[in-house]
């Protein structure tokens, strides 16, 4: 009952029953049951963790298509392969036409130095150099059973006796000094340089001609008008006043 003896419906949420869930009707004997299905435990440890396999996140080829790889044909260069059988034809310059003898042709005997036999090595024989021979030129062989040939010899020039021998003892020119003719004739004039002389003067300052304004000059010639531009002066500005 509600207040003020109205009857009003009931409202199901505040009825007691059993709900839905508290039944647990078993069909079993009279429907065909239908397939089932069941999600397994919760696996005690994270399978992020456990299972380390790549997700959908594969680089797949453009060229791949459901058909086949479609690409375009692709070269390289690669490096030159050697020859199994060495080049080795000889050139034109390596052959020498000039030495070779014409066949039926005379030509003059060739000879060949050889070179040293396998038994001369070590040729205890002396050089040319090593041996000495004997002095074959002036008077005094003694080496040699050869008869001395005649030695002559510059000796010393002889301070007396000799053809140039001074016996007067007479002074040579060089031994003389210059006269001085001035001692003995008219003197000659005698002149010298010496410093640059100055001749005396006034050395004021004078004005030249342009240093003179003759246009100027009004003491005794009539003066013309002469005009001046002056300041502008502003209209705003206040005259000075001066009290006398």
């Amino acid at each position: 009952m509600a207040e003020g003896g109205v009857a009003r419906p009931m409202i199901a949420a505040a009825e007691r029953g059993p709900g839905a869930g508290k039944y647990q009707p078993n069909m079993a004997p009279t429907w065909k049951k239908a397939s089932a299905y069941s999600f397994g435990d919760r696996p005690k440890h994270d399978i992020s963790k456990i299972d380390d396999s790549p997700g959908p996140k594969y680089a797949v080829d453009e060229t791949l298509t459901t058909k086949g790889s479609v690409r375009n044909p692709k070269f390289s260069l690669s490096g030159r392969h050697k020859d199994p059988i060495p080049f080795n034809t000889p050139g034109p310059g390596s052959y020498q036409v000039e030495k070779c003898a014409v066949p039926g042709e005379r030509r003059s005997s060739a000879f060949v130095m050889g070179m040293r036999t396998r038994y001369k090595k070590k040729d205890q024989t002396p050089a040319p150099s090593q041996y000495s021979l004997p002095a074959t030129l002036g008077s005094k062989l003694t080496t040699s059973n050869m008869k001395g040939s005649r030695a002559f010899g510059f000796n010393s020039k002889p301070k007396k006796g000799g053809y140039d021998e001074d016996l007067g003892k007479t002074p040579g020119p060089s031994a003389y000094a210059l006269h001085d003719d001035n001692k003995t004739r008219k003197k000659q004039p005698q002149q010298s340089i010496s410093g640059r002389t100055y001749i005396p003067g006034d050395p004021t300052q004078k004005p030249g001609p342009g240093a003179h304004s003759p246009e100027k000059v009004v003491i005794h010639k009539p003066k013309g008008p002469a005009f001046a531009i002056g300041t502008k002066h502003s209209d705003f500005t206040t005259p000075l006043i001066v009290d006398c």
